[in-house]
């Protein structure tokens, strides 16, 4: 196993290769900005070495094949040098791609056209980044960050509506992703490194990588029987739910618009006391018709939930970056029920005494 990190100025020169590591740690999570830390002997560096926005690729080498990990690249931010041991270090910390996302805001107020989204899930995200990263016709050119594109609509995911306006664009985009999946469809999004300094801001549908499930016909097995699962969790919660929404449109009293939407299986299931009632504002909404959708939206994020989490242990049979990788789908087996879970955050520690180590979490639900 071998690493080495591609050195860049902040405007794309190249500054050398950082293979010298102490420790190399890297964390890359579905819908989060991701993190890297790598901490090197402070020899041949000095306070002025690195620079906010320095950019880095990591190239992870196993059996004779280099790969970039995780399809994306860092930007420098922080970096520390201190004394352990009697040895002086470097610790340099850096996000992935995602972090330019959180870096804009939908600077649009409420009501306006750049606010006030109504398309399905995946075509929104794209008009958001779009609207707030790249788009040449903005009020404030000085927003555009070089080098980022938006993979082209599909269409895919749910219809929704959004108001986005003065959001954080990651938090604006998370909630939308996170909506889609609570209804049914799983929506994920990535910014990838397409080429130094190139980014293409992604939607995926069904997984973000490929789909290893039971019925996908390149099924790939986990569980304790395969000796590649350890600490699964099968968790039912219904503590959460609510099952009978009342959505308020617009309207004043008893001449408020208000939709009624319940699911009756999931109000009779068990016991004669499961109706939990919500109410939702959707005052904002301007006709009725958006106002049901939200009701049932609302309906379908409060749902009840089976969920399977557990931890993916690389065997001789099945390893991380060769058998499957960040975003895949695999078919877990715990507790006498097999669900499709996504391999949904990966973690490395790399370490120059050690080697290295994989924590990898895995997330399914029952539909």
């Amino acid at each position: 196993m071998r690493y080495q990190v591609d050195w860049y100025s902040p405007d794309l020169v190249r500054i050398g290769v950082l293979q010298a590591f102490k420790s190399l740690s890297i964390v890359r999570t579905e819908n989060e900005v991701g993190a890297l830390v790598m901490t090197l002997p402070s020899h041949g560096f000095n306070t002025d070495s690195f620079k906010v926005g320095q950019y880095l690729e990591v190239w992870r080498e196993t059996h004779g094949v280099s790969r970039l990990f995780g399809e994306t690249a860092y930007f420098v931010q922080d970096w520390e040098f201190y004394s352990e041991g009697g040895q002086h270090l470097v610790a340099v910390y850096a996000k992935d791609l995602n972090f330019l996302l959180d870096t804009r805001i939908v600077a649009d107020p409420p009501g306006g056209t750049r606010a006030e989204l109504e398309s399905y899930a995946d075509n929104i995200m794209k008009a958001i980044v779009r609207n707030e990263l790249i788009d040449a016709h903005s009020t404030s050119p000085e927003r555009i960050i070089p080098g980022v594109s938006v993979q082209p609509n599909v269409s895919q995911s749910v219809e929704l509506y959004r108001g986005v306006g003065w959001q954080n664009v990651l938090e604006a985009v998370k909630d939308i992703a996170g909506s889609a999946t609570e209804q049914g469809t799983y929506t994920v999004f990535d910014m990838v490194r397409t080429g130094v300094g190139t980014f293409e801001f992604r939607t995926y549908i069904g997984q973000r990588g490929t789909n290893h499930s039971r019925t996908s016909g390149d099924v790939r097995l986990v569980g304790e029987i395969y000796g590649n699962l350890e600490d699964p969790k099968l968790g039912t919660y219904h503590g959460e739910e609510r099952n009978y929404v009342y959505c308020g449109g617009q309207g004043e009293g008893a001449d408020r618009y208000i939709k009624e939407v319940s699911d009756s299986a999931r109000i009779g299931k068990g016991y004669p006391y499961n109706r939990k009632e919500l109410f939702a504002d959707a005052r904002n909404q301007d006709s009725n018709d958006k106002v049901d959708s939200d009701a049932y939206a609302v309906l379908a994020d409060n749902k009840p939930k089976v969920v399977m989490t557990g931890k993916l242990i690389d065997t001789p049979g099945m390893q991380f970056g060769r058998d499957y990788d960040f975003g895949d789908v695999v078919s877990v087996e715990a507790f006498n029920t097999a669900i499709d879970c996504h391999v949904a955050s990966v973690a490395i520690n790399y370490a120059a005494e050690g080697g290295e180590t994989i924590d990898i979490s895995l997330r399914g639900e029952l539909e």
